[in-house]
């Protein structure tokens, strides 16, 4: 692994010399034809080493090291699963434990003496609180059924008999059929009796004498009254009351087409049988119950919503009566119960499609047995909330109950999951489902747990570099290209600049060849522009030799005192005498003191040069050129300034890049090989200077280079 990252890091050093560092090699001057070849390069193989280092160096060992890292998150996702799976067991075994010994505490709360001696509100999930003595006599102490089995009813409720006074207002009304002498017969026992047997009686018997005498609104009137203040009371001790009077009224509701006042009281009536006022049998239940129906024909969502209500329990009504009246469960020796031996507590399951219950029993040392019916699906949502808090105070578990058929019972869920655990309730519990799983940290969190989490951070690290060496390689084969592309323009550049003058010394040299010139004057111009065209050549040559020398940290400076101001006027008039056709006016503003400076002559010269030579090219229609050469405090300014076409602001922050040239430049088809301001900047910068560009489009460009007093 590290053999390649080496080898990778020091392809990338070799890959940063960039091509033109070899130039030479590409260029190679033929002493007879001066042409310029190019040596052949294979295409794309720079691209393919890259490619090549990189798989090897950091794909391959990516993919091996990831592979592991993957077998390592698998097997740590294996234990952890086992821990959860573990610990969830755990969770459920307390879970069932708590509800059994919850078992004890509700028997204890709702037997204590204090209950079964006064009245109190029993819990709602208690069905049935049966209490039995040493004796075997039974006392049914609290229960949530529509009816009761004969063995069970007893005189709790006003049972109301026959008073003998009443014979009178019977003979009156079925004997002589004189209706109007018995209900003042009647009206007067309402108003002068004490006796409340007797005033209910009267009461019906009127009632019933206003529909005899077609006075239906008074006989509602008076069954109102018995509905709201006799509900409880049983007449002749087998007829509740309050149902009968609701009776009555539907009967009158309908025979006067009152609609709505019969569907208000035909939910009342309802009410009254789901949850009854008194204590009646099956069959008064059931003759209540179809003469309802024989009545109202019509029903809407609200009553059918009741009626199914009823009938649902009804059922569970008669189921719970066939185990009452059956043999004890406990003592008919069923196999699936559970038994506390500290509480005397035995716990039996009831499966039904009606119910699901438990029944528990309990015999106490002085013989007393209680027995008790439990709605199991109201019993465990009044304590869920409570056990879960005590078991997970840190809700770290979604719990989910369903019963056998899948339907839920209750939830308690912070994030919704799919994969749970089941567990099955225990054989003296419904046969229900626990269904468990854990709510697993945050992605931050469980890379954060201690011992946790370092495969997961080693191929996150591995996807992480990949990526990375995947940007980097891209990267780098962009600015190859650019690179390439860039090298094309600057060959096709300098082969224009280098063919340039050759074509024109060789077509001169052969015009003085053949004899062609005849005069002297015209033969000192040809050899005049000859030696021009060659200077030119020869500081073309020196920019591309001395270009790839920098590169190569090959350029050896000779560092002597220079007098700038007599080294720039030197050159500006070799520079004038060879530009004087072309009729730029260099104005040159010395200075008024010697000015000496450590540096390279012909570094400095070139520098020269090359600014004076782009003022010149980029000048446009202009013919001006300012340069200036003034001291500030230690240093020296060098400033050539050109009215030409200018340079665009994108443009300056690449014009000392290698190989750049401008779009402008570019389009107006002015030739260049694009490393003078290179060459320029790097000269400056070894000789301890710096160097500006201020340039403005089409107003010119101003180039200002500081170098230092007295060298470095």
């Amino acid at each position: 692994m590290y053999i390649h990252f080496w080898d990778l890091l020091q392809f990338l050093t070799e890959f940063l010399q960039f091509l033109t560092s070899n130039c030479l090699i590409f260029l190679k001057f033929d002493k007879t034809s001066c042409t310029v070849p190019m040596k052949p390069a294979k295409p794309g193989s720079r691209r393919r080493k890259i490619i090549l280092y990189y798989t090897l160096a950091v794909v391959l060992p990516g993919i091996l090291l990831g592979y592991f890292a993957y077998r390592g998150i698998r097997n740590d996702q294996a234990l952890r699963e086992k821990e959860n799976r573990r610990r969830l067991e755990m969770y459920s075994q307390d879970f069932f434990t708590s509800i059994d010994s919850g078992f004890v505490q509700f028997m204890n709360e709702q037997t204590a003496d204090t209950i079964l001696s006064g009245s109190r509100q029993y819990d709602q999930a208690l069905l049935v609180l049966i209490v039995k003595d040493s004796g075997g006599s039974q006392k049914l102490i609290t229960h949530q059924l529509l009816y009761l089995p004969p063995k069970f009813l007893t005189n709790q409720t006003e049972q109301l008999k026959q008073p003998a006074i009443l014979k009178e207002g019977l003979r009156l009304e079925f004997i002589d059929r004189r209706f109007s002498d018995a209900l003042r017969f009647y009206q007067d026992i309402i108003l002068k009796t004490n006796d409340p047997a007797e005033k209910i009686r009267a009461l019906v018997v009127s009632a019933r004498l206003y529909n005899k005498m077609n006075q239906p609104e008074r006989a509602e009137a008076l069954y109102d009254e018995i509905r709201n203040n006799y509900r409880g009371s049983l007449l002749n001790g087998q007829i509740p009351l309050g149902l009968l009077a609701s009776l009555e009224i539907l009967k009158i509701n309908k025979s006067l087409g009152e609609k709505d006042e019969m569907m208000n009281n035909s939910r009342q009536y309802l009410e009254f049988m789901l949850h009854p006022p008194g204590e009646y049998d099956k069959n008064q239940f059931d003759m209540f119950y179809q003469s309802f129906k024989d009545i109202i024909r019509e029903t809407d969502r609200v009553t059918d919503s009741l009626v199914g209500e009823l009938d649902n329990q009804k059922n569970r009504t008669d189921y719970l009566i066939r185990i009452l009246s059956g043999p004890d469960l406990i003592s008919s020796g069923s196999k699936n119960h559970f038994k506390s031996d500290k509480n005397e507590l035995s716990c039996i399951p009831v499966n039904s499609a009606e119910l699901a219950a438990v029944y528990l029993s309990r015999i106490q040392d002085n013989g007393i047995q209680t027995t008790m019916v439990i709605d199991f699906t109201v019993y465990l949502k009044s304590i869920s909330e409570r056990l879960i808090r005590e078991l997970d105070p840190g809700s770290s578990i979604n719990v989910k109950v369903e019963d056998e058929n899948g339907k839920l019972i209750f939830s308690k869920v912070l994030e919704e999951k799919s994969d749970y655990l089941s567990f099955s309730f225990p054989e003296n519990l419904p046969n229900w489902e626990l269904l468990l799983s854990e709510n697993k940290p945050g992605f931050i969190a469980a890379l954060l747990k201690a011992g946790s989490g370092i495969y997961l951070f080693i191929f996150i690290l591995i996807a992480l570099l990949m990526v990375l060496g995947f940007v980097f390689i891209m990267y780098t084969l962009n600015v190859e290209l650019r690179l390439n592309k860039l090298k094309s323009e600057f060959i096709s550049n300098v082969s224009h600049e280098l063919k340039s003058p050759l074509t024109s010394i060789r077509m001169m040299t052969e015009m003085l060849h053949h004899k062609r010139v005849e005069t002297e004057e015209r033969k000192s111009a040809y050899y005049s522009a000859m030696l021009e065209e060659s200077q030119h050549l020869s500081h073309l040559i020196d920019n591309i030799l001395d270009f790839s020398r920098m590169d190569d940290d090959r350029k050896k400076y000779d560092f002597i005192d220079l007098d700038l101001d007599n080294l720039l006027v030197k050159f500006l008039e070799s520079t004038r005498e060879r530009i004087k056709e072309q009729g730029f006016d260099i104005r040159y503003d010395s200075p008024d003191k010697v000015l000496l400076i450590r540096g390279d002559r012909d570094a400095i010269l070139q520098v020269f040069y090359n600014l004076i030579d782009n003022a010149i090219k980029f000048s446009g229609t202009s013919r001006i050129i300012d340069i200036t050469l003034s001291p500030r405090n230690n240093e020296v300014l060098i400033c050539v300034k050109d009215y030409g076409i200018g340079i665009s602001g994108r443009d300056q922050e690449k014009i000392f890049d290698r190989f750049f040239r401008g779009d402008e430049p570019q389009k107006s088809g002015i030739r260049g090989s694009g490393i003078g301001l290179t060459i320029v900047k790097q000269i400056v910068e070894a000789h301890g200077g710096s160097i500006d560009i201020e340039s403005e489009v089409g107003k010119g460009t101003r180039v200002t280079v500081r170098l230092p007093l007295g060298g470095i």
